[in-house]
């Protein structure tokens, strides 16, 4: 309405995606829809950002508030980027969305492969995706350090609850990214897609959804951990996130870790594989 461009970026009212919000906020010509599960708590992060931030109520974990709001935000205007940030991880992959699905593979993958189809028609000529991954997706030291690598299956298996590590399956969803993401800029190439790799960033929040004491040891081995040679500071992620939506366009569907465009990981280049996740979420998501 203004000149302004539009970025809308989920999981925006606490940790990276808030700090990425706000990097954005600030930046001159452009306006952030921050999409958040609790709109109440939307407005108010909206309300500090000043007035180039909004809010619209977003719930990742059911398929029809992603529907939802994606007429929400269609009836808006077009879109200039989408920033895919949102994110869950758990003890144990038994949780299930409200669809039936395990939890973080629902969050993490499902409801933002059907939020880009949603948005895709309303997006502006060469408007950017990025699409929030992580190194856990590589599974090996160097990359991941202890954590579990990814186990990869029929994303039909992957969208069933189950007895797994959360860590694991959370490994596995961001490989689940960096397929989608893949897939995502070979079938729509009006639109460039970049994959961020923030790195290790233990200031988010992200073991909010395990048990107190869990919570407090990681909250004691943050310091620890954010000297590791892929940790990050939250500001710096934020500024990574935030230069993948504004900076010049690449080469669609390109990995960024930490700011610095590398290859993903050898399982997450393969071709058949992104059909086949692309193909299943269609199925999944009734999209």
């Amino acid at each position: 309405m203004d000149g302004r461009r539009t970025v809308l970026v989920t999981g925006a009212t606490s940790g990276l995606g808030r700090a990425a919000a706000g990097r954005l906020a600030a930046t001159g010509g452009w306006s952030v829809l921050l999409g958040a599960r609790d709109p109440g708590r939307g407005a108010q992060v909206a309300a500090g950002l000043g007035p180039t931030a909004d809010v619209v109520a977003l719930d990742l974990a059911s398929l029809d508030g992603v529907r939802d709001a994606a007429a929400r935000i269609a009836a808006r205007g077009r879109l200039d980027a989408l920033v895919l940030n949102a994110g869950v991880q758990l003890p144990v992959a038994d949780r299930a969305s409200a669809d039936g699905y395990e939890l973080t593979f629902a969050v993490n993958h499902l409801a933002h492969f059907l939020l880009t189809v949603e948005l895709l028609p309303h997006l502006a000529p060469g408007a950017r995706v990025v699409v929030v991954s992580s190194g856990t997706h590589w599974g090996t030291w160097r990359k991941s350090g202890p954590f579990p690598a990814p186990r990869w299956a029929d994303p039909r298996e992957l969208a069933r609850p189950r007895r797994e590590s959360g860590q694991r399956a959370y490994a596995t969803s961001k490989l689940a990214n960096v397929l989608f993401a893949t897939e995502l800029a070979r079938r729509h190439p009006e639109v460039d897609v970049a994959v961020v790799d923030p790195g290790l960033v233990p200031g988010t929040g992200l073991h909010r959804g395990y048990p107190a004491p869990a919570r407090a040891v990681y909250t004691g081995l943050a310091p620890l951990l954010a000297r590791l040679p892929f940790a990050s500071g939250v500001g710096q992620a934020a500024d990574v996130l935030a230069a993948a939506v504004t900076g010049p366009p690449g080469t669609s569907g390109r990995y960024l870790e930490r700011g610095v465009e590398v290859p993903s990981s050898p399982d997450s280049r393969d071709p058949a594989r992104a059909r086949e996740l692309w193909e299943a979420s269609r199925e999944l998501t009734g999209s």
